[in-house]
C-alpha cells in the first residue's frame, strides 16, 4: 500500500461529483481531502493502479507521493 496524489489537470474547475464517482467506483481510501476536488491524497495498493488509471481519463493525474527529508539547518560548533 502506498499513498498516491489524484490531481485534476484539465481545463477549468473539476467536477466534484466526477471525483467522488471515481473514488467510489474504484473503492479507494481517502487519506486527505482538504483540497477536494482539485487534489486528493489516496491510499492505494500497487495492483489497484491498473484498474484506476483507465477510469481517470485525460483530466486526472495519479502520481505516487514523495517524501523529502528536511535538512538540518542548525549551526554547528567546530571543535579544534
Amino acid at each position: 500500500m502506498g499513498n498516491y496524489i489524484l490531481q485534476y489537470i484539465g481545463d477549468g474547475t473539476p467536477d466534484a461529483q466526477q471525483a467522488q464517482e471515481i473514488i467510489h467506483n474504484c473503492q479507494l481510501r481517502i487519506i486527505d481531502d482538504s483540497l477536494f476536488p482539485q487534489t486528493i491524497l489516496l491510499e492505494l495498493a500497487g495492483t489497484d493502479i491498473a484498474k484506476v488509471r483507465p477510469a481517470l481519463g485525460t483530466e486526472w493525474s495519479l502520481t505516487p507521493e514523495k517524501e523529502y527529508r528536511v535538512p538540518d539547518t542548525r549551526r554547528k560548533i567546530k571543535k579544534g
